[in-house]
Parts: structure tokens; sequence; C-alpha cells
């Protein structure tokens, strides 16, 4: 993409941020909004993409409360009442080189990506700020990744973020990364604190210069105010990276990378490589399914092309629906 792009993208976003609720297992619901624009019959929805949907307990529940047709007002509202969820705001940010120009790390071609950051709510980020006590200006993100950074004095953190390639001529979208460095960060330091409070480990020197927090305070951290995230932060980032696409920008057509394409295509070295799971078990409950497509910008690259030809089952996943 390129960088002006997103400069005027972002700008025509209300005071650049988007309200984006999200409940356990919410995904089910908001995939058979999108099998069924208007209303279609129960019947027709187990001879599509989304039939493996049909299982879950949320959307059984709802079905069984349809009759022979669901309808799109009808899992709004279900969508609407569904128990206990969390209040995120989507922001936009920009992955590039320094001079704007070239090709980004870890991309598929050369230019830059949309970032779509998922932000925690201020309910969230007071009791970090309380129970945890950052010092510096201190988080869980680290400062070379595509996080908000936030510099207000109520300041918003990034659950995690989605890079984007975007042809908007084509109406073609891909997913580049799906990442959280928060919820990494948060449970490597709990594991070290339960350490220390069982004598396994002497307290580094320089925790002082990050947090204040005492070890009890950051653990009820963890445990009450992060867990429900830790649970759900991969569900609730595609989710919301599929509604922005979907419904905010009107794409038609979005890919994913698949374990291998990724690794091959963003020449990530051997421990750059994400979790498999992210990029094989979440896309496909979302209804990704591998191809032999790919977005057009990709298949122009005859570079790319070639590369992937070269490399055995190398290929993309699209969203089916």
């Amino acid at each position: 993409m390129d960088i002006k792009q997103i400069e005027d993208l972002r700008a025509m976003l209300p005071t650049g941020r988007t309200l984006f609720t999200y409940a356990k297992h919410q995904y089910g619901l908001q995939l058979l909004r999108y099998a069924a624009p208007r209303s279609i019959p129960v019947n027709a929805l187990r001879q599509t993409a989304v039939a493996p949907l049909l299982q879950k307990p949320q959307v059984k529940t709802a079905l069984a409360q349809c009759g022979r047709e669901i309808q799109r007002e009808f899992l709004d509202t279900q969508i609407a009442h569904l128990p206990a969820p969390e209040h995120y705001v989507l922001t936009l940010g920009v992955w590039a080189t320094a001079s704007g120009r070239g090709r980004a790390m870890q991309t598929s071609r050369a230019g830059a990506n949309l970032v779509l950051q998922l932000n925690f709510s201020n309910w969230h980020n007071r009791a970090f700020e309380r129970l945890v006590k950052p010092k510096n200006g201190w988080e869980f993100n680290h400062s070379d990744h595509p996080a908000l950074h936030d510099e207000r004095a109520f300041r918003r953190y990034t659950l995690a973020w989605a890079r984007l390639d975007i042809d908007f001529d084509r109406g073609e979208t891909l997913i580049e990364e799906i990442q959280t460095d928060w919820v990494r960060g948060a449970l490597s330091l709990r594991r070290r604190i339960e350490a220390v409070m069982q004598g396994r480990m002497r307290r580094p020197y320089h925790w002082q210069h990050k947090f204040e927090g005492k070890d009890t305070d950051i653990v009820e951290y963890c445990e009450r105010y992060l867990a429900p995230h830790r649970e759900r932060w991969d569900e609730a980032m595609l989710s919301a990276t599929l509604f922005f696409l979907r419904e905010e920008l009107g794409m038609g057509n979005i890919w994913m990378h698949t374990p291998q394409s990724g690794i091959f295509l963003k020449q990530l070295g051997r421990y750059s490589a994400p979790p498999v799971s992210l990029y094989s078990d979440l896309p496909r409950r979302f209804c990704f399914r591998e191809t032999e497509t790919m977005p057009v910008f990709l298949a122009r690259e005859k570079k790319t092309v070639q590369r992937l030809r070269r490399l055995p089952n190398a290929r993309l996943q699209k969203f089916m629906l």
C-alpha cells in the first residue's frame, strides 16, 4: 500500500477511532450475518461454508429460536444480548520503513501496511495503571511494534493488532499478520513474579525501572482484568478485522497467510515465526479455506509467484463468505 492511501483513510474515520464490542465466541453469529445478508432458510446454511458453525452453542441457541429462516436483524439482536462483552476501541496505524519508501519488514511485497489496532477500554487501562503502576511510559508492547503509542495523560493501550495490505480499486485485502505483545508480556511477567514469590529466582534489579506495583497486585491484574482478553484476544482481533474490512471498508475478497506462505513471503527467520495455530486453526474456525488464488497485487509480482511455486503447499487461504 501507499502511505498516502493509509493517511487518507485514517483521516476519514470519526476522531480516528471506532468502537467495537466482542463477547466470547461472538464470531459464529457474526459470520452467520455475512452468510445471511437478508434472510435465508436454515437448511440452506447447512450447504454453505458456515455449516461447521451451526454446532456452536450460541449459534444453536439462536437457530432454535428463529424457526425455519434466519434473518440478519434477528442475528443483530442476538449479538447485542450476548453475556459479558468486552468493549474495545479500534484505531489505525502505519507499518512502513523510516523513509516511507521500499519494503517494510515482514511484508509480502514492497510498500506499507495499514495497521488495525484493538485497544483496551478505559476500565482495563485504569486497572492496569492502578495495580501494575507502570513507570516511564512502560507497557507490555514493544516500542518498535505497530501498537498505539499514546502520549496523552489518560493513555490507551493496545491488546493486539492486524497488519493489512489493501487494494481499494479491486476490493482485495491480504491479512499479513495478527499479533499480541501484551498477552505474552503480561504472562511472562506473572510467571517471573510467581518464581520470585516461591523463592525460585531473585527479583531482577531492572524491574524497579518498569513498574511499582506490588507482586500480589500484578497477579490480581493478570487474573481479574486481563484474563477475559487473554482467553479470546485472537478471536476478537480477527472478528474486528473482518468487521472493519467488510462493514467499514466494503472489502469483498479477503486472504490470509497460511503458516508456510507467511514464513516464506514475509522472509521470517527461524525465531520470528508466529504460533502455527494463528494461521491454521484460527482462520479455519472463521471460514477461511486454502486456495490456489491470491490477490491480484501479489499475482502481478512474478518473483512472488515463482517463489510460491517452488515451495510445496505454500498457498494462501481465503475468507469464503
